[in-house]
């Protein structure tokens, strides 16, 4: 029983990812929660899905800087830089979305499209620049 005991235990040690990390590969680590990507998933028709931490929720497209959901953990402080880097019209970060009672209308912040520098695509799931 010592013997299994003592192998286990020369094993762990000898393992290199047992040790401590290096300042090189926290930097590493801390590199790859920078990016976060978007990829497309076939679940409900398709859609882009963020990549933070193995999430599987839609992509907001009001944050256009990050391709995140806005509601996992890391997505919050991407949500808080997106609402602070806006500059359109109501005041916060929507998408222009006019509805059949009030055409040409934003259902959000009641702004002409003009108002609106970005378009979301909701049947591709992308966004573009509005030509203005």
């Amino acid at each position: 029983m010592a013997v299994a005991v003592a192998g286990v235990i020369l094993i762990a040690l000898s393992n290199p990812r047992a040790t401590a990390p290096s300042a090189s590969d926290e930097e590493a680590e801390e590199d790859t929660d920078l990016l976060i990507t978007r990829r497309w998933t076939n679940h409900a028709g398709g859609y882009f899905v963020c990549s933070h931490m193995g999430c599987a929720k839609k992509v907001d497209p009001t944050i256009f800087r990050h391709d995140c959901c806005g509601r996992c953990w890391p997505g919050r402080e991407c949500q808080t830089a997106a609402q602070s880097d806006y500059d359109g019209p109501g005041g916060f970060a929507h998408n222009y979305f006019e509805v059949a009672l009030r055409p040409g209308i934003c259902e959000d912040c009641g702004e002409p499209p003009e108002a609106h520098h970005w378009a979301f695509d909701r049947h591709h799931g992308d966004r573009y620049r509005r030509a203005v």
